[in-house]
Parts: C-alpha cells; sequence; structure tokens
C-alpha cells in the first residue's frame, strides 16, 4: 500500500511539488505562530511569587493648614506616632489579617525605585531593572511572599525586623552570571548603589514577577525594611483581610474612617481592591494581548481555510478514482486510507524540511525571546509536533468531508459524468 502511494505521488510530481511547497510555507509559518503562542501563554501561567487576593491599598493623608482641624507644628515624633496608633488600629479590625507599609513597594505599581547592588566582583546591574522596595518587615506576610529556602512569609517578616539586612528574590545572579540561586551569598554585605551605605543579605524569597505579563527572569528586586521611627516615610498601607470576611470591606471601613482614623493630621483618603488595581495597571497589556491573540487565531483559521480548500478541491477531482476503486471492490476504509495517506505522506516528507527553515529563524533570533534565549530543545520539538498535528487535521478534515461525499455517489453515475 506504501509503495504504491509513494509511486502514485512520484508519478504525480508536478502537481505534488506545488502543494509541497505550499505544505512547506503554511508549516514554518504555523510554527513561528505556534512558537509565539507558547511563550505568550507560558509567561501568563509562570508563578507570580504573591498574592493579591483579598488584598487592598490604603491611601492615606494628612490634612493642610487649610483644613479647621489641621494640628500645626507637630514633631517627627508626634507625626510618627500618629501613624502608628493608625497602623495600630487598622490591625485590631476583626476583618484584617495584617498590615504593611512601603515606598514604591506594592505590585501592580508603575512607580518604582530601583538600585545597584554589590557584593566583590558580582553586582545586579546585568538582571535588567533590578526593583528596591522599601517595605515595614509585615509586607511579606500581606502578599505571601515565600522563601527560596523554604522559609514561610512570617519568617521572612522575621529577618526583616534587622533594619540593617535586606532581603533578594532568588534569581537575582541568574541572568547576569547563571548563578541559580543566593544560597552562597546569604550572610554576606552587599554595596547600596541608592544610599552608599552597606546592607547584609538575610534570606533569598522566590522571584515576584512585576505584573502577570512579564516574564519570571525580569522579576529581580530586593526588600529592606525601615526602622519605625521612620515610617513616616512610608507612604502606601496594604492590608491583607481575611479570605471571608472581605464582603464589604471597603464601605465598612470608610464608614469608619472619621471617626476612627481621624489620628492628628492623619485620615484615610480612599480605599482601593488589588483587584481593580491589577486590572487598571495591566488594561493596556491585556488589551494589547487579546488583539493579538484574536490575530493570531484569525490567522489560523485563514490557514485551515487555505489547505482545506487545496485538499477538498484536490480531492473532489479524483472522484471518478474513487468511483473506479469502488467498483473495483475497495472498502470505504481502503478508500480513506488511500487518499488520506497521501496527503499526509507528503507532510511527513516536507517536515523535516520545514524544521530546518524554523531552525534558521531561531539561529537568526527572529522567533520570540523567552528564558534567556530563542532556543530550548522543549519548545522547539513541541511547537512542531504541535504544528504537526494541526496541519494533518486540517488536510484530513480537508479530505475525509469531499472523500465522504465522493463515497456516496454511484460509481456508475460519477464515471458518466466525467
Amino acid at each position: 500500500m506504501k509503495r504504491k502511494l509513494l509511486k502514485q505521488i512520484r508519478n504525480e510530481w508536478r502537481t505534488n511539488v506545488w502543494l509541497a511547497i505550499e505544505l512547506l510555507i503554511v508549516s514554518v509559518v504555523m510554527w513561528y505562530i505556534i512558537d509565539n503562542l507558547y511563550t505568550t501563554f507560558s509567561i501568563m501561567n509562570e508563578p507570580r511569587g504573591f498574592d493579591t487576593e483579598h488584598c487592598y491599598l490604603i491611601n492615606s493623608s494628612e490634612l493642610t493648614d487649610q483644613s479647621p482641624d489641621y494640628i500645626p507644628d507637630q514633631t517627627q515624633e508626634q507625626r510618627t506616632a500618629d501613624l502608628l496608633t493608625f497602623i495600630d488600629r487598622l490591625e485590631k479590625r476583626p476583618e484584617i489579617e495584617c498590615v504593611a507599609l512601603g515606598q514604591n513597594a506594592y505590585f501592580y505599581n508603575g512607580s518604582n525605585s530601583g538600585t545597584l547592588m554589590t557584593c566583590d566582583t558580582f553586582s545586579t546591574s546585568g538582571a535588567g531593572y533590578f526593583v528596591r522596595r522599601y517595605v515595614s518587615p509585615e509586607f511579606p506576610k500581606v502578599f505571601r511572599i515565600h522563601g527560596a529556602n523554604g522559609e514561610t512569609p512570617e519568617q521572612l517578616s522575621e529577618l526583616l525586623e534587622n533594619r540593617r539586612g535586606f532581603l533578594i528574590s532568588d534569581n537575582a545572579f541568574k541572568r547576569s552570571y547563571g548563578i541559580e540561586n543566593m544560597r552562597d551569598f546569604i550572610g554576606k554585605d552587599f554595596f547600596n548603589g541608592a544610599s552608599n551605605d552597606t546592607l547584609r543579605l538575610l534570606g533569598a524569597y522566590l522571584p515576584v514577577r512585576y505584573n502577570d505579563y512579564s516574564a519570571l527572569e525580569w522579576a529581580v528586586s530586593m526588600m529592606t525594611a525601615y526602622p519605625k521611627e521612620d515610617y513616616t516615610g512610608l507612604t502606601e498601607i496594604v492590608v491583607r483581610v481575611r479570605d471571608n470576611m472581605d464582603t464589604d470591606f471597603i464601605e465598612n471601613l470608610m464608614k469608619d474612617a472619621d471617626r476612627h482614623f481621624r489620628i492628628g493630621n492623619y485620615y484615610i483618603a480612599s480605599v482601593k481592591s488589588f483587584d481593580d488595581i491589577r486590572y487598571i495597571h495591566q488594561r493596556n497589556e491585556s488589551t494589547t494581548t487579546r488583539n493579538y491573540i484574536v490575530g493570531v487565531l484569525f490567522l489560523l483559521l485563514n490557514i485551515f481555510l487555505g489547505l482545506l480548500g487545496t485538499f477538498w478541491f484536490r480531492t473532489q477531482q479524483r472522484v471518478p478514482e474513487i468511483a473506479i476503486r469502488k467498483a473495483n471492490g475497495a472498502t470505504r476504509t481502503d478508500i480513506f486510507r488511500r487518499v488520506i495517506g497521501e496527503g499526509l505522506i507528503l507532510l511527513l516528507i516536507i517536515t523535516p524540511v520545514a524544521a530546518a527553515f524554523d531552525w534558521v529563524l531561531v539561529y537568526f533570533e527572529i522567533n520570540t525571546y523567552y528564558h534567556s534565549a530563542y532556543f530550548e530543545p522543549i519548545r522547539f520539538i513541541t511547537c512542531l509536533l504541535v504544528s504537526f498535528a494541526l496541519m494533518a487535521l486540517m488536510i484530513i478534515l480537508g479530505i475525509l468531508i469531499p472523500a465522504n461525499r465522493a463515497m456516496k455517489i454511484a460509481p456508475a453515475k460519477a464515471l458518466m459524468d466525467e
């Protein structure tokens, strides 16, 4: 059977050459599309490293001298005491699990701070943008950040109590030096380029992504804690609400804002859910990604219809041949195996050639950059197999439907029409 098919393909080489060229072009385009979709969905499904469910951002502010309730001439100590009272009252609310402060620290935030951390000959300069987060020690508990060596968020918070130390993401030196983790650097002193001082590395945490659309490899950051006497420099208040108690949390808190949270000059200006913050921060990326995926799916549909039409027309031309085989005693299975087998053999023949062209795209870095590389064996082979499977499906449908219709035509009628 296979020998006869190969002989038939060889005898019809003129038409098959053009069909093979079409399959080759479509296969390369299909691989490129699948490769882009593969990286897009891989990035979106990477672990975020933090959890913003049931979290809220409280914007506190201070009265100005235009307000009749303004308290003038407050000392720094008084302002700090008022802020600590403000935080203490938040912590005592039954629905709030924990409270933390930060400066350019919360997630899905377009306002960031950066720095350069150096230890001996190693530095974070090659890691991309190195995010510096000034926080209170409770920050890992609010966003449930876990340590790279199995530490719980509570244990990371305890480490941050050391004001002369800092935590770093475990992949800080991976892109620059190929160092998989920061275990060997814990306990060493780093020079902090932002403040020209030295901080000791207290521990490492699992990398936290910048947002849902940035790859994990770019998630390089650090956390260092402010002493309590300097908390007035931390302008962000974030809270985690207990899982079963965040219904109408914003409305309930704002009802009590004037009565319980007017302390000194401090008051609650607004409360935002991190669901809303996340949506607003990623609105452009979400729209772009959605449009890209829709465009790719539309292109795949066009490719599908093109291949379907090609093999449909090719099979329609073979109705007399099918009729003759049927008249000579061939079963439906025999005929389907014959006509579908020819298309699949052509696809098998051009697939190695298409793989070579795909490799050329990778070599010249025309495909998508992901995981610090344009080529990964598993990714390359997976995309090749998926594109092969999709094209095989298109070929089978393009042959199966018209072949099934041809099988319903009486052989004598088919030959008479011819």
